[in-house]
């Protein structure tokens, strides 16, 4: 199969060999959509990075989505012969993953205690705002896809208050113009800038190995599942 790697900011896409940046937030999936008419894949892998929900999980630790969950909306899973060998591949090159849900929100997930919460109500290991918005179009298309993401923001982390309120990708320059006004924000955006290698190298690591197990996988008598539960 021909796969195509999406990922929502052109970081995150430099972070991977061969992916398209496809935006970020809801906006994502418009711009899925023009790479899926231009493209037409067979399949696709939507990787990127993610804010931890799971305490047990550390920046750069890697999140094989076995289900996509968004608030009042059903539930999304990836064909399971696909999961099975993403899994299969993951743990045949030994990188350290867990198979869980994945939360889609609407905005970043800054507080420690906002993650806790979402931990407790959805149980998915990490929260991002692009990967429901991604699974729903390729879904609609009944293309198979399969989603990466690696913790960034761990769940005992706070984020600088200047990015709260981040949304697309321009929003990261208005962010550290703001923060640099604020001196008790240093800390927070330190902390992340020495995550950044480790997560880049992870993502990059996961995407090669999952989008070789999409490209093999046999998926072509296989059902679209959407579940609820």
């Amino acid at each position: 199969m021909t796969v195509l790697i999406v990922a929502p900011t052109e970081r995150e896409a430099r972070s991977i060999r061969r992916a398209r940046s496809c935006g970020a937030g809801a906006a994502a999936r418009d711009g899925l959509a023009r790479l899926l008419d231009a493209e037409r894949p067979s399949a696709v892998l939507i990787a990127g990075w993610c804010g931890g929900l799971d305490p047990s999980l550390a920046s750069g630790d890697l999140i094989l989505s076995r289900l996509v969950v968004a608030p009042g909306n059903p539930e999304l899973l990836p064909r399971p012969l696909i999961l099975d060998a993403a899994r299969r591949e993951l743990r045949r090159r030994r990188l350290r993953f867990v198979s869980s849900r994945l939360l889609t929100a609407e905005r970043p997930v800054a507080r420690r205690s906002a993650k806790v919460d979402l931990w407790n109500e959805f149980g998915a290991a990490g929260v991002d705002m692009e990967t429901y918005y991604l699974a729903a179009e390729l879904e609609a298309r009944r293309i198979p896809w399969l989603a990466v993401r690696v913790v960034l923001d761990p769940a005992g982390w706070d984020l600088p208050d200047s990015l709260a309120s981040w949304t697309a990708e321009g929003d990261e320059r208005a962010a550290i113009r703001r923060a640099v006004l604020r001196p008790w924000e240093w800390l927070g955006y330190a902390r992340l800038a020495l995550a950044l290698p480790k997560a880049e190298r992870s993502l990059r690591r996961a995407a090669a190995f999952a989008s070789r197990a999409l490209a093999t996988a046999p998926v072509e008598e296989l059902p679209v599942v959407i579940g609820d539960g």
